[in-house]
């Protein structure tokens, strides 16, 4: 890939790096303004990776937002007419043309000038022509990497300071990146070209996860994302553009026009927030991008240091102040694994709770009051007061001044309050459960099954939004390697299928445990009927999921249909569970496949005819079989 247009500084403005698939079937990669410009003439954002998706399409919804105050009414109004985004809604963009030069000297795109190196821009003649290395013999036949002279690391490639740039993207092995299989680390092997390096960058606004080197981005790395997904890019910007767009007055700079975190960090800069400071170490490297396989001018190294801190709650940010207090009254406060470190975490917890509701229920905590300072500021009085429980072992005063909110503190609490996690509360893609980000399985979950199963979460927490939505996130502990997932969720008329499917889905185990003759409970028993339900889920979700995308017949609506559904998924599997774990002869077999089936049919006439007044099919009372012989209550045998 070549720097044709700005000569060097790569400007995303007008740099075709964003991968996009237009209406009428041609992919092609453009700049900025074009993407808002053809908004309506494109599908859709082509990134071959999900995570990509979401980075790109949240940048943009940042950039519509700044360029345009009333961007949701204005780009609806477009809508209706077909017409496309006019150029004068970008004057912004070309006012502050400078800010999006990914390389060059200068400001440059979400990168700080304060870490590049005194070398760090030596081989820069290597955006002009190259006729001095035309002449290299070993490039014969490959006329992108002709000159490729610079394939020899410099020595300026070899700095302590700078790291690879595989940072950038999670997919590749880096120095600290260690959980691949494939380990190649040193030596600058490989590099990306400015437009992967460009979506990287993007990407750790997203999905950036915190470390103790680094801060994660306004949400966990590990968060899942949902999006309505519209006929075309325009009225998908339109339908996923937040419904207010902050609260700042006068609107704020966004974060790639600032060096510093905003105070009061709006829509805008929560969307784009910039969690890594970084400086591409570009250098005389020509070559084949490890991530797009375009030839041209690669970036090996980059300087990478922490960012931007994870944007706190009011509630938050008091409690970090409580603990401060703790930490001025005594160090143990603050040392791990000590019981004034536990009692400092469970207080913060639920400070700001305990301002806002029990201040007075604190203070008739508080024995030797009249000595308190005056006035004192609320996080050193809950501070104080702790320590004086604390020292007298007042347990019992404890446990009720840090005890979840009561139904009439309730009310006077907002969501923020009480919220532990660091994520952006109000963020509009945000997949949530319980007022959190939806999480990822254990190291010890089986990954298989929880990838299958993404789609149905995604269903669930999707909120109120019509149409068809595009779910993403990642699927494996981010502990060892992470990737994404990208399902179409069905509209909410087959909100009652998805939910009994589940119920089947989540009982196969215990229905076909008690078709054998060790009815055991334990949870380490019957391993293979764990193994054959692990085994065999993953299909039958992918079933259940085709069926519910395509358009349901009129028919299909009433309650007999939804049973047959309910039959045709999951009859095949546990007749393949019973096949593969019943012992015995064929006749036991045979029995146990009819016992099972049994139960399974029990099952889901309950869920459909009496979805609130469900039995337990996989206890022994609810087993179908001989009747018990002996005397019954007040008769005879």
């Amino acid at each position: 890939m070549g720097l044709p247009v700005t000569q060097g500084a790569y400007n995303l403005l007008e740099e075709k790096w964003i991968p996009v698939l237009y209406g009428d079937g041609k992919t092609e990669r453009v700049g900025i303004c074009k993407a808002l410009k053809d908004a309506h003439k494109i599908r859709q954002i082509a990134a071959s990776n999900p995570m990509d998706r979401v980075a790109l399409l949240r940048f943009l919804l940042a950039v519509l937002m700044w360029c345009k105050e009333d961007a949701k009414s204005s780009l609806a109004a477009l809508d209706e007419k077909s017409a496309g985004i006019p150029k004068n809604w970008l004057a912004k963009l070309e006012e502050n043309r400078a800010a999006f030069n990914l390389l060059g000297d200068g400001k440059r795109f979400y990168q700080d000038e304060s870490l590049k190196g005194k070398d760090s821009l030596k081989g820069n003649d290597s955006l002009k022509d190259d006729d001095s290395l035309k002449d290299d013999d070993s490039l014969k036949g490959n006329d992108s990497l002709k000159g490729n002279d610079s394939l020899k690391d410099d020595d300026s490639s070899k700095d302590k300071k700078s790291r690879p740039i595989s940072d950038l993207l999670v997919e590749f092995p880096g120095a600290d990146s260690v959980n691949h299989m494939r380990h190649v680390v040193h030596d600058d092997p490989y590099g990306f070209c400015p437009a992967c390096c460009a979506m990287g960058i993007l990407r750790l606004s997203v999905w950036s996860p915190a470390n103790k080197y680094y801060p994660a981005s306004v949400n966990p790395g590990s968060a899942a994302y949902a999006f309505i997904e519209g006929k075309n890019l325009l009225q998908t910007l339109c339908a996923n553009l937040p419904q207010t767009q902050g609260a700042s007055a006068p609107p704020q700079p966004p974060p790639w026009l600032l060096t510093n975190p905003p105070t009061a960090p709006d829509d805008v800069a929560r969307l784009t927030w910039r969690p890594r400071k970084l400086w591409l170490k570009f250098a005389d490297h020509r070559g084949t991008c490890a991530y797009c396989g375009s030839n041209g001018v690669l970036v090996k190294r980059l300087y990478n240091k922490y960012g931007w801190s994870t944007p706190v709650t009011d509630g938050q940010r008091f409690g970090k102040d409580v603990l401060a207090e703790f930490q001025k009254i005594n160090n143990a406060y603050g040392s791990k694994k000590t019981d004034e470190f536990k009692l400092a975490d469970k207080v913060v917890r639920v400070a700001q709770l305990i301002r806002k509701c029990r201040m007075e229920a604190l203070g008739a905590a508080d024995t030797p009051a009249a000595a308190a300072p005056n006035p004192e500021p609320d996080e050193q009085k809950i501070a104080r007061v702790f320590h004086q429980l604390f020292t007298a072992d007042n347990q019992r005063a404890i446990e009720e001044l840090t005890k979840k909110a009561t139904e009439q503190e309730s009310p006077h609490l907002s969501g923020s309050d009480t919220q532990v996690k660091k994520f952006w509360d109000t963020d509009p893609h945000l997949l949530k459960k319980k007022g959190e980000p939806i999480s990822l399985p254990g190291l010890a979950a089986d990954v298989a099954a929880h990838s299958s199963r993404f789609w149905r979460d995604a269903f669930r927490l999707r909120g109120q939004r019509q149409g068809k939505v595009s779910a993403i996130g990642p699927v494996v502990n981010k502990f060892t390697f992470q990737d994404a997932t990208s399902v179409s969720v069905p509209n909410e008329a087959a909100n009652q299928r998805v939910e009994r499917s589940a119920s089947i889905r989540d009982g196969l185990r215990g229905l076909v445990k008690y078709t054998t003759p060790n009815q055991k409970t334990g949870k380490y028993d019957h391993h293979e009927i764990d193994a054959a339900v692990v085994l065999l889920t993953a299909d039958a979700e992918a079933r259940v999921r085709t069926a519910l995308e395509q358009p349901p017949a009129r028919a299909q609506t009433d309650a007999e249909a939804d049973k047959n559904f309910l039959r045709e998924i999951f009859e095949p599997v546990v007749e393949q569970i019973v096949a593969s774990t019943t012992k015995g002869s064929p006749l036991r077999r045979r029995a146990a496949k009819e016992h099972a089936k049994a139960l399974l049919n029990k099952k889901i006439k309950e869920l459909v005819e009496k979805p609130d007044h469900l039995s337990n099919a996989g206890t022994p009372a609810a087993v179908p079989g001989k009747p018990k012989r002996g005397r019954k209550k007040g008769g005879s045998k």
